[in-house]
């Protein structure tokens, strides 16, 4: 019983009508390290298994309820051994990509023919070059759409993680790391990555010594916030690669022999901070027990979880039959707090899969759940990453499966696949009594509203540069035949507010280019600059409430805005939010999308006069500009006054592939531009020019 404490039984949510009967003789559709069983890319959710016969086969459905449309492919894979999982992933534009059936065999790699079709390509090459020896490929999602690929190049005991990069927007890969952790002939690394909201990847991994599983040894880490192009420790030293046994930063010590497990589960809070969910033996006792590695401060630390009462041993080679599971980990912010739930199987809970959930780590106070009414067999959780990133709900590839120790085959005939579905907090669960402490400060309490539950701000109280961990800028001449050029020196924090700051100077065009025709570089002179900043690649959301509260310049020739970019596709194809945009006398709020004509967009605008407004000085004072996004429709406001309404089924492109921008995750931009196509002359207009912000806020359902 998990916890030493009350065992808990709330009742499981209804699983999902079965999608197809799998092959249950082996844990060969159940493993942990599938990345990804499950996944979702707007509205669609799409999985992956092998049937009786070991074909390969897809699925997907319209979320939330939609009935799954089945593919059997052309592809078999060997079954009888567990190693041999399906791994897949949707990138930005929404194609499928499936890797499957490896165990050191030569790379097994497709994509769909189209957007969100289940008919798959040929067998196709990533870079090929050492794609002969793969064993455990798994993808990973980046916020712009690109995708990760991990593999071992080697062999157990004496192998090398491999990583891959796809650019969604040209469809090819390349070539990270030949070798990114080097087992150095000696030994290999057993891995679990992720990819956080912001882009970061993390990545932890034991090291094994040879084939005998109780070989492993030591918990590593290393992060990259490039991409995967470079990486550092947690304390931001930079790594000499590749990464040896002797170089790696080690978040904890533990011996072989401790039937320390391999591959389980690392995530990341909201900002960024690693957790890491595994087991082993702790010395002086025969009991291995779920543990949880965290960084305190600057330092790592370990928590013990569970109070199991029952021994085993890892020794021997093959996939294991073993009476618990590998975890998987999610983290998250609720109510102001950090809360945990340890996904996992325990012969000690009948086998059934059940979720360990702490709402509060500064409290300790632990509740099991169990989320099947019968047992799962030996089946272990993998779950749909991109669903949880974006509306933290669980959905579960669930399986019975059987396991024989040492790749041996249970007698179990095929069994129902299916996705069971959790949302924390939809059971009376109570704490368990037995608590653990984590001992860190609770973060910082985040605000509810109307139902809205904060999940990101920037409040622009610490004065200087804006936080590079929430903004980026633009630089140059960029759009709209504008007069400014961009600069992060226009932006600074001071008072508590954010200051855009739009100048008159008088500098040489470093772009200048004699003769040119293009507006960008024909100008031999920068005469006026300012700024433009924007989350992209550090945080982005689909729906919820975005809200902006600051003062603009209302003067002739200025032109600030408070808006949105889909991260995915040119524009307008990817879809524009103007939440706040303002010139000519005029604030807008805009809605648009695609045409079947190449950057030209499809406009759903609503303007209102300043002067309209009943205060003469409104334009010197503070107000809240909001959108409130949701799957049927955009809604902007100033000063709760609705200024727009464009439902969603206005805004999918015309343009024949029936994609809407809006049902994807969009990046904030603050800016104030000058001149250009719409802000109209600055007929005298005196610099400098303050866009001022006091807050920018996200919250979601």
């Amino acid at each position: 019983m998990l916890l030493g404490g009350t065992a808990l039984f709330a009742t499981p949510a209804p699983a999902q009508t079965p999608i197809g009967l799998g092959w249950a003789k082996n844990n060969v559709n159940g493993a942990v390290f599938r990345k990804n069983s499950v996944v979702t890319h707007g509205k669609e959710q799409y999985t992956a298994y092998y049937d009786s016969l070991g074909y390969v086969v897809l699925a997907k459905r319209r979320l939330p309820r939609g009935p799954w449309q089945v593919q059997r492919t052309q592809y078999q894979g060997k079954v009888q051994d567990a190693h041999n999982i399906i791994s897949i992933m949707v990138d930005g534009r929404g194609y499928l990509h499936c890797s499957f059936d490896h165990h050191g065999n030569p790379l097994h790699y497709c994509r769909s023919k189209a957007p969100g079709s289940l008919e798959m390509s040929e067998l196709l090459p990533m870079t090929g070059d050492r794609e002969k020896n793969v064993t455990y490929p798994e993808f990973h999602h980046f916020p712009s759409g690109d995708l990760l690929f991990l593999y071992r190049d080697g062999s157990s005991g004496n192998g090398n993680l491999a990583l891959n990069y796809y650019a969604a927007k040209t469809q090819q890969w390349r070539r990270l790391h030949d070798v990114l952790i080097d087992g150095e002939g000696q030994r290999n690394a057993y891995w679990q990555a992720c990819i956080d909201p912001k882009g970061t990847i993390h990545l932890s991994w034991v090291w094994r010594e040879s084939p005998n599983v109780a070989s492993n040894h030591d918990m590593a880490y290393a992060r990259s916030l490039d991409g995967g192009k470079t990486w550092q420790k947690s304390t931001g030293e930079a790594y000499r690669l590749p990464i040896t046994q002797a170089t790696a930063e080690y978040a904890a010590r533990i011996p072989q022999n401790s039937e320390l497990i391999n591959q389980t589960t690392i995530t990341t809070d909201a900002a960024g901070t690693p957790y890491i969910a595994t087991y082993w033996r702790p010395q002086d006792t025969q009991v291995p027990q779920y543990q949880l590695i965290y960084i305190n401060g600057n330092t790592w630390k370990t928590q013990q979880i569970s109070q199991r009462t029952m021994p085993f041993s890892l020794s021997g080679v093959g996939t294991k039959k073993i009476p618990i599971s590998r975890p998987q980990l999610l983290v998250e912010t609720r109510k102001g707090r950090t809360a945990a739930y340890l996904v996992f199987r325990d012969v000690e809970r009948q086998d059934r899969a059940s979720v360990a959930a702490c709402p509060d780590l500064t409290q300790n106070q632990w509740a099991v759940t169990d989320l099947t009414t019968t047992s799962v067999g030996n089946w272990e959780p993998s779950y749909d990453t991109e669903l949880w990133q974006r509306r933290h709900v669980l959905h579960l590839f669930v399986q019975r499966t059987g396991q024989g120790d040492g790749e041996t085959l249970e007698n179990l005939p095929p069994q129902p696949v299916y996705i069971q579905e959790w949302a924390p907090g939809e059971t009376s669960a109570q704490p368990a009594t037995t608590s653990w402490s984590l001992g860190t400060a609770a973060p910082t309490p985040a605000a509810t509203q109307d139902g809205w539950r904060l999940v990101w701000a920037d409040e622009f109280d610490q004065p200087g540069r804006p936080n590079p961990q929430n903004w980026q800028f633009e630089n140059g001449f960029v759009r709209n035949h504008e007069l400014q050029w961009y600069q992060s020196d226009n932006a600074r924090v001071e008072n508590g507010m954010l200051v855009i700051e739009a100048r008159q100077e008088n500098r040489p065009n470093p772009t200048y280019e004699p003769g040119s025709t293009d507006w960008k570089t024909s100008r031999t002179t920068i005469d006026y600059t300012s700024a433009s900043l924007n989350t992209q690649g550090r945080h982005q959301w689909q729906y919820g409430r975005f809200e902006m509260r600051g003062r603009i310049d209302a003067r002739s020739g200025l032109w600030p805005a408070f808006w949105t970019l889909g991260v995915a596709g040119e524009w307008p194809a990817n879809g524009e939010i103007d939440i706040m945009e303002y010139y000519k006398g005029k604030i807008m709020a805009n809605v648009a999308s695609g045409t079947d004509k190449r950057y030209t967009a499809k406009w759903h605008s609503e303007t209102k006069s300043v002067s309209s407004f009943a205060d003469p000085d409104w334009a010197q004072k503070f107000h809240i500009w909001r959108m409130d996004w949701d799957a049927t429709a955009i809604r902007l406001y100033v000063d709760d006054l609705l200024l727009n309404e464009t439902p969603l089924t206005a805004t999918v492109n015309q343009d024949g592939t029936g994609r809407n921008p809006m049902m994807q995750p969009h990046y904030i931009l603050l800016n104030l531009a000058l001149g250009g196509d719409n802000g109209g002359p600055l007929e005298g207009t005196a610099l400098p020019s303050r866009y001022e912000v006091d807050y920018v806020r996200v919250y979601q359902r």
